[in-house]
């Protein structure tokens, strides 16, 4: 059941992701899933990076994950 209610949440991720140019557009459903759990993955990995950092000081350097256009499973 969770599983259902998850799915409208995941399109709606999915399509503002697309908008803004992260997903690549003229995907197929499962090639859009895919680069969905590419994106939550790389997500967490930099989140995860950023709480091993000790030091306070901000920084605005972009990892080479956000450097990609859009994402595209290939």
């Amino acid at each position: 059941m969770s599983f259902a209610q998850a799915q409208p949440d995941d399109e709606r991720l999915i399509r503002a992701l697309e908008e803004r140019g992260v997903i690549c557009q003229g995907l197929t459903y499962a090639e859009k899933q895919e680069a969905l759990r590419i994106y939550l993955s790389r997500k967490a990995s930099l989140n995860n990076q950023k709480q091993k950092v000790k030091d306070t000081t901000k920084h605005s350097d972009l990892s080479e994950t956000e450097k990609v256009e859009c994402i595209s499973p290939e």
